[in-house]
């Protein structure tokens, strides 16, 4: 594994974290500039409605609009009024099904308060670690993923010849050592290339290529983004590989960047010399003025009305991938990044072609080791700042997570009182045989019976004996395999305490953060909802045969046949051929005499070109004829399909006509169904209107929307 590939985590003080995070809540008031616009008007308790006795509010609406129609920047009051009333009837409709839930008790059902707290558990845990460690994580990693640095390490782990592991002290040294030379003015790259012990980057200077955040191990990068362009660590980096220099060499806004290349390389009867050649005289059309460039393009036959980048780079081109895409790649691309379609990297001379250019600029000849390369830059944007995000919140969770949120545990432990009891917990180690693991049958036979019953571990509210803790090594499907020495005891017990530490470090979320308990309230209501639904609707959606003849009769109208056309075709590979084609059929020649010479299709000639009876919807030739209106013995082409060229002719033409119930019923079913869960649906929520009644706010409405309307209005006028 090369360093580059190589994450670590970052020291957190967790302790003090923890602290922060169980103790009293202190808010801490940041001073704000003042500012001379209006102050937004604050819509977020404002009632919109009442269903029955129950309030709602206009930021649980606005909540749900947000999560249900993926628009989670959107305010709800900057949209339409007509959609926002409609999204409100949907939410006081739900608010209906679930009061009608509540009605019938089903909270109370023992099944339903299972999955609450099932439910509790897993938020609980996604929540707390959110907001203790992750949110920060990711902001942090996003807004380094703005930016992107060229940065230099020098690697210091000095093996100690004994164990063949890297000895702290004699690393620690030698990363002193260098950073006193660099002080002194020593060059960087030489020492790297002399002292650092990842031999990879040291035959580089230790120069790594473009990082952004979350590229690169987690304390070099930490490292890296506190520095300043051309400074270096003072202090050597620690991290599980041994002590790191860094010294950032540039630093630029991170762009993505779509270009285009012609490659010309040397093969057969054309050497190097000759592929220069070859990429002067393009660069000569590509330079030219536009009258003389559409001259020299006509004069190797290309049409001057087409780009002349992509023609040139489709018919001289000499990389197969991207010369028929007109020289493209096919993705994106940054520095730190690469191509965003798969990560791919390009090497060094190509990358710095790139990004010596401006948007529509074109190279001059770029020599890699893979030939000479014209390139063109076409455009450039910034990384969206939303997907940033995501992809920050998931580089997290695979690469620092798990050690974050073990070291966050660890600190929960020591402030709560969670510990190993040292004399028991060192006799049952001097009992054991810790080179073997809890798969072993018997490894537990010499602890004795008085062992057996001391405290191995203490929490706030159990006490693990040796007992306890080994019944659970022996017998637990999820605890099979740990080994037995002190990080393996380690791990089992973490296994056992972990969730108890979770319990009560989240205990009061509910109390501690408003969104927290909207999110509990919104899972809880939604298993009634399911359980509610499951009664009223879903368990008495039968499919009743007379019942959907009747809604056949009433809907008869869109049921019926499509139209199809029987059709022949004479299929070319050529622009030419066809035209060639055509005008046989135009001077008289029978389509069918034409078509068992002509026709390229396999099999086809047999045929006389016949394709058989196609449908608009699944045939492009059909889809022609239906577009061109064309009647029984047209013919129409040619026109490009299939990679060549297609000349059809209608045979016959099977009309449009009503279906039969039997014929209509793959269609019919689901309409069928999908009325009766509307019909199940509002009879069921009808009823319950009758004792929660359902209000809207229309005041409130108007004054809110009216509002932003008026907003609208204003801001359309100002950009007028």
């Amino acid at each position: 594994m090369t360093i580059y590939a190589m994450m670590q985590r970052s020291p957190i003080n967790f302790i003090a974290l923890a602290l922060l995070l169980v103790g009293s809540n202190v808010l801490v008031a940041q001073k704000t500039k003042k500012s001379s616009k209006k102050p937004t008007p604050d819509w977020t308790n404002t009632v919109l409605a009442t269903v029955g006795s129950e309030s709602v509010v206009y930021a649980d609406v606005e909540r749900a609009f947000q999560k249900n129609l993926n628009r989670r920047d959107t305010k709800l009051s900057s949209v339409a009024i007509d959609t926002a009333l409609e999204f409100l009837r949907l939410y006081t409709n739900y608010r209906l099904k679930v009061a009608s839930a509540r009605e019938r008790g089903m909270d109370k059902d023992s099944s339903v308060i299972a999955d609450i707290q099932n439910n509790k558990k897993l938020l609980s845990e996604t929540y707390y670690f959110d907001k203790a460690f992750v949110d920060a994580r990711v902001g942090e990693l996003a807004r380094r993923r703005s930016t992107e640095l060229r940065i230099g390490i020098i690697l210091c782990a000095v093996t100690d010849p004994a164990t063949k592991l890297w000895d702290s002290v004699a690393s620690m040294k030698k990363a002193m050592d260098v950073i006193a030379l660099l002080n002194g003015g020593a060059d960087f790259k030489s020492l790297a290339n002399d002292t650092s012990d990842d031999k990879e980057t040291a035959s580089n200077g230790g120069l790594l290529p473009w990082i952004t955040g979350g590229s690169i191990i987690k304390s070099v990068e930490d490292e890296a983004y506190r520095l300043k362009v051309g400074q270096h660590s003072l202090k050597p980096v620690s991290s599980r590989f041994g002590y790191f220099i860094v010294k950032v060499v540039a630093q630029d806004t991170r762009q993505v960047v779509r270009f285009r290349h012609i490659l010309l390389r040397k093969k057969d009867g054309r050497d190097s010399a000759a592929c220069d050649l070859l990429a002067d005289s393009l660069l000569q059309i590509l330079n030219a003025p536009a009258a003389r460039q559409d001259e020299m393009l006509r004069a190797r036959g290309i049409d001057p009305d087409q780009d002349a980048f992509s023609e040139l780079a489709e018919k001289y081109s000499d990389d197969n991938v991207s010369a028929s895409k007109g020289g493209y790649l096919g993705s994106w691309y940054s520095r730190s990044g690469g191509m965003e379609s798969n990560g791919s990297r390009l090497i060094p001379e190509f990358e710095n072609g790139v990004f010596m250019l401006k948007n529509g600029e074109t190279s001059g000849k770029v020599h890699t080791m893979f030939g000479v390369h014209i390139i063109r830059r076409d455009s450039t944007r910034m990384p969206d700042s939303l997907a940033e995000r995501d992809n920050a919140k998931r580089t997290y969770r695979r690469l620092y997570f798990e050690d974050d949120k073990r070291l966050l545990y660890d600190s929960l432990k020591k402030v709560y009182g969670y510990h190993w009891v040292p004399d028991t917990y060192n006799s049952l180690m001097a009992t054991i045989d810790t080179t073997k693991n809890s798969n072993d049958t018997s490894w537990w036979r010499p602890i004795n019976d008085y062992l057996m019953q001391q405290d191995v571990y203490i929490t706030p509210k159990e006490r693990f004996t040796v007992k306890n803790f080994t019944d659970s090594l022996r017998r637990r499907l999820d605890m099979r395999g740990y080994s037995l020495n002190r990080a393996g005891m380690d791990r089992a017990m973490n296994k056992l305490v972990d969730p108890m530490v979770l319990e009560q470090a989240s205990a009061n979320l509910s109390k501690q953060y408003a969104d927290f308990a909207a999110l509990m309230q919104e899972f809880n209501d939604g298993i009634l909802l399911f359980k509610v639904e499951e009664k009223e609707v879903w368990s008495k959606l039968k499919f009743d045969t007379a019942d959907a003849r009747k809604f056949f009769d009433t809907t008869r109208s869109r049921w019926t046949t499509e139209i199809k056309y029987l059709i022949s075709e004479i299929y070319v590979l050529t622009d030419s051929a066809a035209k060639a084609v055509r005008h046989r059929l135009d001077a008289g020649e029978s389509f069918d005499v034409v078509a068992a010479q002509e026709t390229q299709r396999e099999g086809a000639r047999e045929k006389k070109g016949g394709v058989g009876t196609l449908s608009p919807k699944t045939s492009k030739l059909a889809q022609r004829a239906a577009e061109e209106k064309l009647v029984s013995g047209q013919i129409t082409g040619p026109f490009p399909h299939d990679k060549g060229y297609s000349i059809i002719r209608v045979d016959a033409i099977e009309t449009s006509r009503p279906k039969t119930f039997e014929e209509a019923l793959p269609e019919l079913a689901p309409a069928y169904q999908d009325a009766l869960q509307k019909k199940l649906t509002e009879v069921w929520l009808s009823d319950v209107r009758k004792r929660f009644p359902v209000n809207v706010n229309t005041e409130a409405i108007n004054k809110i929307w009216t509002k932003t309307s008026a907003s609208s209005t204003n801001r359309n006028q100002k950009k007028q």
